[in-house]
C-alpha cells in the first residue's frame, strides 16, 4: 500500500511529464483495441463473404494435380487440378463426417457470349407485324431496317480504306456485296412483292454482317445447383425463377447481367441514381460528371434502335420534358440527359417510362436461349446452348464484383463446355453413328475391314473401335478412286443430298434444345460424371480446423485421393487479405511501441536524474535497493493501468459506437470485405486484455533501465549533490 502511495505521489509530482507518458500509453493501446477488433470483425466477415456465396468451409480437390486450386486466382495461376475421381464415393464418404452438412461439386470456367444486334430484334418484330398484318407497324419497321443497312453499308465501306477486300474470305466478301444489295433501292423497291424472301435474305445474309453489341465475357460454377442453393446461405434468387433441379439452365448474378447486358446509357443511369442515393451529387462529383457527358456524347446509343414510330413517340415526351419545339431527336436527347441535381430523379423516371421501352434494354433476357462459347480442358472451342432461368445475388454483396461477377450453371452444361463426355453426347453420338450405317469392329478386324473384300456401293464403312480410354480410332476412308465407279455411289450422294436439302434444320434444331431442356437428370447422373472440385459445407458451430483434419485423415483412409484446404488458402490472394493485413498492423503498432518505447526510457531517465536527492535520502535512512527497483516499477504499474485502462476505455468505446453506426464500404472491394454495404465491428474481452497488457509491457519494460540507474545512486554521492 506504501509503494501504491508513494508511486501515485510521485506520478502527480511530476504530472507533467506523465502526461506526456501517459498520452503515448493511451494513444498505443486505443490502437491495439481497436486494431484487433476491427480486424476480427474483417476477418469474420470476410469468411461469411467468401464461405457462403463460393467457396464453403473447406475446398477438396485431386490430390497431386500439378496445380493449386485457386479460386479467385490471377491470369498466371495455373488450372490444372485434375477431377474428383468416384465424386459419388467421396460425397458418401465426407458427408458422413461430424460437423458436415452437404459436399457440393463445382466447377469454374470462363467463357464469351456473343450479345445479339438490334438488327435480330428488329427483323423479328418486322416478321412478327407481317404475320399479323399491321401495315402501320411494318412500314416503320421496314424504314428502320433499311436505315440500319445503310449504317451498316457505311461501316463497311470505311473498313476499305484499311482492309484489302480481294485478300479476305469468299464468304466476307459474298457478306460485303450481300450488303450492297440490301442498301439499294432496288432491292426494297422489290419488298412488297415478296417480303418473305426479302426477310429471308436479311436475316440469312445482312443479319450475320451486323455486329453484334459486344462480346461478354462470364464467370460461372458449374455445379448441382439445387445443392449449391440450398448450402450457401447467401444466395438469393432476384428475377426469374430457380433452375428445375436436375435439369439444364443457367443463372445470371444480378450484377453481372446489369454490367454486361444491359443497354449502356440505362445502365449508367442506375449507377448515377446508386450513387446519389449515397450522398453524391452532380454539382460536386467527378464520376457522375462523366457519365452525365457520356450519355449525352453517345446519344447513337438510343437513337440507332429507335424506327419511326418510337422516334415520334420519344420526341413528343422530349419536347414536353423540356418545353422546346425541337424537331432534331438528336439534339432533345442530348439537353435531356445534361441533369442536374435538381431534375435527375424526374428525368430518370421518365427515361423508364418514355424511352426504355422502345429500346432493346437487355441483349440477353429471362427465358432466352444463350449460347455459351469456351474452350475446352484441352484448349478446343466449344459452345454450348442453355435456357436462362433468372438472376440472382449473394445476399448483401449486391454491389461487390468479386461476388458478383460469378454465374451459375448445372453440372451437364458444364461438362459439355469443358469437353467431357455427358450421357446425352454419348446419345447423340449413338444416333448419328446408327443413321449414317456405321458400324463398330474389333482393332484386330480393322484392316480387313477397311481394305479386305470388295463391297456394294451401298454398304455402310466399318470402323474400328479404339480401346477404352485410349482415344484412338481408325478413320474411315473411302472407296479407292481409281476403282471404277458403278453409278451408285452418285444416285445415292445425290437421294442424300436431296433428303438433306428437305430438312428443316432450324426447326430440328428447336426440337432437340426442348428435348434436351426438358430432360430431367437424376442424382447419379449429376454426381456420376466430372468433377473438378468440391465445396465441404459445415454446419453452424463446428470447429473448422477440426472437420479440415478430419477430412484428410478419412482421404488418407479411405484412399480418396483428395487434397483439403479451407477457404483462405482456397481463396488465393483475397483469403490471405487479413494476414497482409494483420502483418501491417502488427508492424505499425511495433513501431509505434518502439517509439513510444524510446520516448518513456528516455523521460525516465530524465525523471531519475530530477530525484536524486529524493532517492539519495531514502537510500540514507535505510531504503534497500530492490525497495527503490519496486518503487519505481510500482509507478510504472500504475502508469501503464491508469492510461493503458483509459486507452482501452476510449478504444471500446470507439468499436461500439462503430458497431452503432457501422463503418461504410466505399467501393465495391470493401463490400465484399465488410459482407455488406457496412463493417460493424465488435469487441471482445480477449482485445482489451492484449491492450492492457501491452501497455504494462512497455511501461515497465521501459522503466527496468531507470530504475536500476536509481539502485545504483549512493546516499553519500546523492547529498554532495544536493549541496
Amino acid at each position: 500500500m506504501l509503494l501504491l502511495r508513494l508511486a501515485i505521489r510521485n506520478l502527480w509530482t511530476h504530472k507533467w511529464k506523465t502526461a506526456i507518458v501517459g498520452g503515448l500509453l493511451t494513444v498505443g493501446t486505443l490502437l491495439v483495441v481497436v486494431g484487433q477488433a476491427l480486424l476480427a470483425s474483417l476477418d469474420l466477415s470476410m469468411s461469411q463473404s467468401i464461405v457462403h456465396s463460393i467457396s464453403g468451409h473447406i475446398q477438396v480437390s485431386k490430390a497431386g494435380a500439378k496445380d493449386r486450386l485457386k479460386l479467385f486466382g490471377s491470369p498466371n495461376d495455373g488450372t490444372e487440378i485434375g477431377h474428383i475421381e468416384d465424386f459419388p464415393r467421396v460425397r458418401k464418404a465426407l458427408e458422413a463426417l461430424p460437423g458436415v452438412e452437404a459436399v457440393v461439386p463445382m466447377g469454374f470456367n470462363n467463357a464469351v457470349v456473343y450479345g445479339g444486334n438490334i438488327l435480330d430484334v428488329k427483323l423479328a418484330a418486322l416478321r412478327k407485324a407481317e404475320r399479323e398484318g399491321d401495315r402501320t407497324r411494318t412500314k416503320a419497321l421496314r424504314n428502320h431496317v433499311r436505315r440500319i443497312v445503310g449504317l451498316l453499308r457505311g461501316e463497311l465501306g470505311n473498313l476499305e480504306g484499311f482492309v484489302d477486300l480481294s485478300r479476305q474470305s469468299t464468304e466476307d466478301r459474298e457478306g460485303h456485296a450481300a450488303v450492297e444489295t440490301a442498301a439499294h433501292d432496288a432491292f426494297w423497291q422489290g419488298y412488297d412483292a415478296d417480303p418473305q424472301q426479302a426477310m429471308e435474305f436479311l436475316e440469312n445474309r445482312i443479319a450475320p454482317m451486323a455486329m453484334g453489341e459486344e462480346m461478354m465475357f462470364l464467370r460461372y460454377i458449374g455445379t448441382d445447383t439445387a445443392r449449391f442453393t440450398q448450402s450457401f446461405h447467401r444466395f438469393e434468387l432476384v428475377d426469374g425463377k430457380p433452375i428445375p433441379p436436375g435439369q439444364r439452365g443457367f443463372l445470371f448474378n444480378k450484377l453481372n447481367y446489369e454490367d454486361t447486358c444491359k443497354h449502356k446509357t440505362a445502365r449508367r443511369l442506375d449507377k448515377m441514381q446508386d450513387r446519389i442515393a449515397e450522398g453524391w451529387t452532380l454539382k460536386s462529383d467527378a464520376e457522375l460528371k462523366q457519365w452525365m457527358e457520356l450519355n449525352q456524347r453517345q446519344y447513337k446509343e438510343i437513337t440507332y434502335q429507335l424506327d419511326d414510330l418510337g422516334a415520334a413517340d420519344v420526341r413528343k415526351a422530349l419536347q414536353a420534358e423540356l418545353g422546346s419545339q425541337q424537331a432534331d431527336l438528336q439534339k432533345l436527347i442530348q439537353a435531356f440527359m445534361a441533369m442536374d441535381d435538381k431534375n435527375f430523379a424526374k428525368r430518370y423516371k421518365l427515361f423508364y417510362a418514355a424511352i426504355a421501352p422502345y429500346l432493346q434494354l437487355y441483349a440477353v433476357n429471362i427465358g432466352d436461349v444463350l449460347t455459351i462459347n469456351g474452350l475446352t480442358d484441352a484448349g478446343y472451342p466449344t459452345s454450348v446452348n442453355v435456357p436462362v432461368y433468372g438472376t440472382f445475388r449473394f445476399r448483401s454483396l449486391d454491389k461487390s464484383a468479386l461476388a458478383g461477377a460469378t454465374s451459375l450453371t448445372d453440372m451437364m452444361t458444364f461438362r459439355d463446355l469443358f469437353g467431357h463426355m455427358t450421357a446425352d453426347r454419348r446419345e447423340e453420338l449413338q444416333r448419328l453413328q446408327q443413321g449414317s450405317g456405321i458400324k463398330a469392329v474389333a482393332r484386330e478386324d480393322a484392316e480387313a475391314a477397311l481394305f479386305g473384300a470388295d463391297s456394294d456401293a451401298d454398304e455402310a464403312v466399318e470402323l474400328a473401335a479404339a480401346p477404352t480410354g485410349s482415344g484412338a480410332a481408325v478413320a474411315a476412308v473411302g472407296r479407292d478412286a481409281s476403282a471404277p465407279s458403278t453409278g451408285l455411289a452418285d444416285a445415292a450422294t445425290d437421294a442424300a443430298a436431296a433428303d438433306l436439302a428437305r430438312l428443316d434444320l432450324k426447326a430440328g434444331g428447336r426440337r432437340y434444345g426442348r428435348e434436351l431442356f426438358g430432360r430431367r437428370y437424376n442424382q447419379q447422373e449429376i454426381d456420376g460424371g466430372v468433377v473438378r472440385h468440391a465445396a465441404v459445407v459445415l454446419k453452424p458451430g463446428t470447429d473448422e480446423r477440426a472437420v479440415l483434419q478430419a477430412v484428410r485423415a478419412a482421404s488418407d483412409r479411405d484412399k480418396l485421393g483428395l487434397t483439403a484446404i479451407d477457404w483462405r488458402e482456397a481463396s488465393g490472394l483475397i483469403g490471405n487479405f487479413i494476414g497482409v493485413i494483420y502483418a501491417v498492423l502488427a508492424t505499425a503498432l511495433l513501431v509505434i511501441f518502439i517509439v513510444a518505447l524510446v520516448i518513456l526510457n528516455n523521460t525516465m531517465v530524465m525523471a531519475t536524474a530530477e530525484r536524486v536527492r529524493e532517492i539519495g535520502t531514502l537510500r540514507a535512512i535505510g531504503a534497500q535497493r530492490t525497495e527503490i527497483l519496486a518503487m519505481f516499477l510500482a509507478e510504472a504499474l500504475v502508469l501503464g493501468a491508469l492510461f493503458g485502462t483509459l486507452g482501452a476505455g476510449l478504444g471500446v468505446g470507439g468499436v461500439l459506437w462503430a458497431q452503432a453506426v457501422g463503418i461504410p464500404a466505399v467501393n465495391d472491394v470493401l463490400v465484399f470485405l465488410f459482407a455488406g454495404p457496412r463493417l460493424y465491428p465488435f469487441v471482445t474481452p480477449l482485445h482489451v486484455g492484449v491492450g492492457l497488457l501491452a501497455a504494462g509491457f512497455v511501461t515497465v519494460l521501459s522503466t527496468l533501465y531507470p530504475a536500476w540507474l536509481a539502485t545504483r545512486i549512493e546516499p553519500v554521492v546523492a547529498m554532495q549533490g544536493a549541496e
